[in-house]
Order: structure tokens, then C-alpha cells, then sequence
């Protein structure tokens, strides 16, 4: 099937870049909506599908070790350095979020988070205003500290938000979830955590990466029979630029 050229414009128009991996397979949500996508190795995906749910990450297994620690702590004195330390730790206690990209064209996602393009994508409508999007930094951040002031509320959200410039390629968008929150948040083996789809987390596509070796008829199958209104299409790697884009012919 050729792709649905026409979508594009409806995209852009709603302030979305004209570089969107489904703006030629899916309309985009409503207003009340955003589009976002979370990539993940195919056996976690096809769970997540099975069961509902996506994992709630922890900021002590996140990939970037500055999580939390994005003050410049050059001239820091040792109860400073202390109390941020104690700030990850305690986050990574009583917090957890969910990792979300704005788009799912970029190679090195798949590459780091989809088993080298052998995994799953899922996107989702999420409700605009629970998510926080990621600020990209080329220095850390400058705080003024002291011994016995507080780590203010301010420089706490700036802190969960801020990343070296180097991952800007993962336009990340976060949901912080309290972890003590049984309604949201449901424990399993290996004291994982999952966060289940809900009426703020709607699931809209399923994209195969490239070389995922889940037959896209079986995927398919199991989307339909669990799910309504969820496009499921396999990608593909362009052939004008360094990009992932859709098989023209798995677009309904």
C-alpha cells in the first residue's frame, strides 16, 4: 500500500516536525493528546502488548550516570556532593518514570534501546501536561549552594530533566510515577515495576524494527485481538538519509 501522503500536513500543523516517522501512516491525536514512543527489545515488547503494560524505569539503571547529578560540582564541598548523592538515592526509592521518545525515525534508538533494530516500538497517545520534556545541556548546571540551605524545588525539577547534549537524539519526554502508588504502579518479579495502559496512556501504534524477527502477521494478530484502533506496521532503512522510516507496503 502506498503511504498516506496527504496525513503530513495534519502533523505539521499540529506543531509536530515535518520529520515524523507516522505522519504519512496515521492521522495525529486530538489537541488533548501527544504522540510519543517507547522502544524496547522485542520479547519485552510483545510482553507489554500481551500484559498491557510498560516498565517503570529506575534512575540508578538508567543509562546515563549523571541522572540527577547535572550540577557543576567543581568547587562543591563534600556535604554538597553528599546531599545530591542522597537526592539520586532517595528518587530512585520513592520514584520511578516512564521514557518516552517524540519520534522513532532516529537509527542509534534502535540501535541502543531495540536490540540493534530486532526490536519493538509502541506508541502511545499520552494526555498532554503529566509528561516533562528532557533539556539538552552542553555545560552543568550552576547552583548556588551552601552547606545548609535546602535542595530547592526549582533546581530538584531541573535536575530530573536535564541531560548532556550528546542525548539529544533521543527527544525524550518523561512521566515520573510515585512508586507507591499501587493504583498506577504494579509490582513483579525481580521487584520490577510496570505502569499499566490507562485513560492517560493509550496505546495507537506498533512499529517492528527492521531486522525484528516476530512475524508481523502474528503481532498483528495479537494487537487486534487485545486492542482497538492500533496501526501495527514494519520499519524499514531509508534510502536518502540516515533515517527509519516505514515498509510502504505493511501500511494499512
Amino acid at each position: 500500500m502506498p503511504l498516506h501522503k496527504e496525513l503530513r500536513r495534519l502533523w505539521i500543523e499540529k506543531g509536530y516536525s515535518k520529520r515524523m516517522g507516522s505522519a504519512e501512516v496515521v492521522k495525529p491525536p486530538s489537541d488533548e493528546w501527544i504522540r510519543v514512543y517507547h522502544i524496547t527489545p522485542a520479547e519485552f515488547g510483545m510482553s507489554d502488548l500481551a500484559l498491557r503494560r510498560i516498565k517503570v524505569a529506575r534512575f540508578l539503571d538508567l543509562n546515563d550516570p549523571f541522572e540527577l547529578l547535572a550540577v557543576n560540582l567543581r568547587n562543591a564541598t563534600k556535604p554538597i556532593k553528599k546531599r545530591l548523592s542522597e537526592l539520586k538515592t532517595t528518587y530512585n526509592s520513592s520514584t520511578g518514570l516512564l521514557c518516552f521518545s517524540a519520534n522513532w525515525t532516529n537509527p542509534v534508538l534502535w540501535s541502543h534501546y531495540g536490540n540493534k533494530h530486532r526490536g519493538i516500538c509502541l506508541g502511545f497517545d499520552l494526555r498532554r501536561g503529566i509528561h516533562q520534556k528532557v533539556s539538552y545541556n552542553e555545560d552543568r548546571l550552576i547552583a548556588k549552594l551552601t552547606d545548609k540551605t535546602p535542595i530547592t524545588d526549582k533546581l530538584k525539577q531541573q535536575l530530573l530533566s536535564t541531560k548532556f547534549s550528546h542525548w539529544r537524539y533521543e527527544e525524550e519526554l518523561r512521566v515520573f510515577v510515585p512508586l507507591a502508588d499501587k493504583s498506577k504502579v504494579r509490582a513483579e518479579a525481580n521487584n520490577l515495576r510496570f505502569y499499566p495502559f490507562n485513560d492517560d496512556l493509550v496505546l495507537r501504534e506498533v512499529i517492528l524494527g527492521r531486522q525484528c524477527s516476530v512475524p508481523l502477521d502474528a503481532v498483528r494478530k495479537l494487537v487486534d485481538a487485545t486492542f482497538r484502533n492500533v496501526t501495527t506496521i514494519k520499519a524499514r532503512l531509508a534510502v536518502g538519509s540516515f533515517s527509519v522510516v516505514p515498509t510502504e507496503k505493511t501500511v494499512p
